[in-house]
This record gives structure tokens, C-alpha cells and sequence, in this order.
């Protein structure tokens, strides 16, 4: 089969699976490709003819130049999870396979939800600050590094952030690290200098906002408990505590929004926003982040993805 769409993603994904059965129930000609499964699969790239094969229970698929659409939600360059024990045969493996998926930018007539060069600088969180900033967001004062001295002219209350996506392994269970609330005058040599930190301040009273936006339509939630904002990281809360409420933002808020997922080249972007005292601060932008929490009656980014994948939208 000649694929019009191609779905890279991990066995794991909700939100490729919502995407994936939406597909489906379209009778889209479509391939998902899941980074865990590629040694079971039989791939063949030929970079003369611009095409790749896929050999896969029992179908053949063929991605020519004709590619409508990639959607594309795994890492650019490989994530280290500390704590696995893997041989060098094993490491050699899975470098090489990143490398494999960086070789689908051959496909690049095709649009695509995201481009890997884009993705790779938009998960950069000091880039994304830095552009943030140039087109007007407010955005809380940003340090990053091991140097515990300078992260204490944070005063007071701080958010701790890793530097990058941190997902580790324990024996079989996977970890991912949240943001945490510290008082800047703990930090000490000891227990900074080993890695570099995104320390951001505290912004309170806060309600956080993800706007989410799918080929230029801008859609905001605001994540409450008990109708009042949440302390900290709202990702640890109760989810069944949490609601969400599909909010307006301001016209000036939401072109910003759009603005800077045209400066970094997205076509999707999962944006985290604080209002505090009638003002919005830019924290971050994801742009392989998840939506299927949010999806609902009312908000199918489900089809709004697949939309903008066959051209609907």
C-alpha cells in the first residue's frame, strides 16, 4: 500500500492512539511506526529514490514522495535513562535507530506535525524562553546551571525544573520528574553542582493555562481545583480534584500564541501559561506534548489532528 500519512510514535502514546483510530475510522492510508517495535519490523530507505519500505505483520507499506503528512512524536536525539544496564550491542542498537528516524527528513515535501528541526530547538526550554520574550510574553525570571550561589539571586520561592525530559527506569518501572517548590536558600555546592538546573521564579497567586494549538487554531484550558488555582505542580494533584475549564484568551495573549509556534517553525504546539493579578506569563512549550487528557465531547483534538493530517483543515 502507498501511504498518504505516516504516524511515528511509541506503543505507549494515548494521544497516537486517539489520533490513530480516528484514521481509521477515515479508512486513511496510514502507517504507524512504534520506536519499540522497529527491530520486529523489516525497513528499507532508498535515498536515491527518496522512498522507504516497511515489511510489518504481514503487510507491506511503501512512503514515497508522495507523503502528505508525518505526525511525529518522539525525541529528536536519544533521552539517557539512568539505570539501565545495557550492552554496548544494545546501545549501538538504539543510537542507530534515532539516527534512522532523523533520516525520515528526506520525506520533507510532506508536512509535518512537527519538523525534527524544529522540534529539536523547540525542546530546548532556554531557546524557547529567549523567543518567548523577543515577541512580548511576560515570562518569570530564568536561571540555569549548577552554580548554587548565582541560582539564589532567585529569592525565596523557587521552581525547580530538570533541563531536559527526564524519564528513568527502575527495574520495570518508569519514572518522570515534576516540578518542585524549593526555597532558594538551600541550595548548596553539594547538592547543585552534579547537574544544571532550570530554576524559575515562583509566580503566586497562579491558575495555570495549557493552550493548545493544531495547524493555527488556539484552544485554552484552565486548570482549577475547587475553582481556585493550584500551589505548585498541578500534575501531581488528585486529577479527579481537577477541573477544566475552556477559557477566552486575550486577543494580544493568543496572537502571541500563534506568533511563536511561527517563530519555531510548529504547526503544533502544547503551551503552558500563568495568569497571575490579570497578567499571563509564557512557562513553557511542548511540542510533542500530550492532549488526551483534554479531550472531551466538546474538544476533539483527536479530529482536529487528523483533519490537518488528510487536509481537511
Amino acid at each position: 500500500m502507498i501511504v498518504d500519512c505516516l504516524v511515528v510514535s511509541s506503543l505507549y502514546d494515548f494521544s497516537a492512539d486517539l489520533v490513530v483510530q480516528e484514521l481509521e475510522r477515515r479508512k486513511a492510508k496510514y502507517v504507524r511506526l512504534n520506536r519499540e517495535n522497529f527491530e520486529s519490523y523489516r525497513l528499507t530507505m532508498d535515498v536515491q529514490e527518496e522512498s522507504l519500505e516497511v515489511r510489518m505483520n504481514g503487510a507491506n507499506y511503501r512512503i514515497t514522495t508522495d507523503l502528505r503528512a508525518v505526525y511525529y512524536r518522539q525525541p529528536v536525539f536519544l533521552r539517557n535513562t539512568p539505570g539501565e544496564s545495557l550492552s554496548i550491542d544494545e546501545q549501538l542498537s538504539r543510537s542507530q535507530w534515532m539516527g534512522f528516524l532523523r533520516s525520515l527528513a528526506i520525506f520533507d515535501q510532506a508536512r509535518w506535525m512537527n519538523p525534527l528541526n524544529a522540534t529539536y530547538l523547540a525542546e530546548t526550554k532556554a531557546y524557547q524562553l529567549s523567543v518567548a520574550r523577543r515577541i512580548g510574553f511576560k515570562a518569570p525570571k530564568t536561571l540555569i546551571g549548577n552554580d548554587y550561589a548565582r541560582l539564589r539571586e532567585i529569592d525565596n520561592r523557587a521552581i525547580i525544573k530538570s533541563l531536559d525530559t527526564v524519564l528513568l527506569r527502575d527495574n520495570n518501572e518508569t519514572l518522570f520528574t515534576y516540578s518542585t517548590i524549593e526555597c532558594s536558600s538551600e541550595f548548596t555546592d553539594e547538592n547543585i553542582s552534579a547537574a544544571p538546573l532550570t530554576v524559575q521564579e515562583y509566580v503566586s497567586p497562579k491558575i495555570d493555562l495549557r493552550v493548545t494549538v493544531i495547524g493555527g487554531e488556539v484552544t485554552a484550558v484552565k486548570i482549577t481545583s475547587a475553582g481556585r488555582g493550584i500551589d505548585g505542580d498541578w500534575r501531581v494533584v488528585d486529577r479527579d480534584a481537577i477541573e477544566y475549564t475552556e477559557v477566552d484568551l486575550p486577543h494580544g495573549i493568543e496572537r502571541k500564541c500563534l506568533k511563536l509556534l511561527e517563530v519555531l517553525g510548529l504547526n503544533f504546539g502544547a503551551i503552558d501559561l500563568i495568569e497571575s493579578n490579570g497578567s499571563y506569563y509564557f512557562i513553557e512549550i511542548n511540542p510533542t506534548g500530550e492532549w488526551g487528557w483534554l479531550v472531551s465531547d466538546e474538544r476533539r483534538f483527536d479530529v482536529d489532528i487528523a483533519n490537518w493530517l488528510v487536509g481537511d483543515k
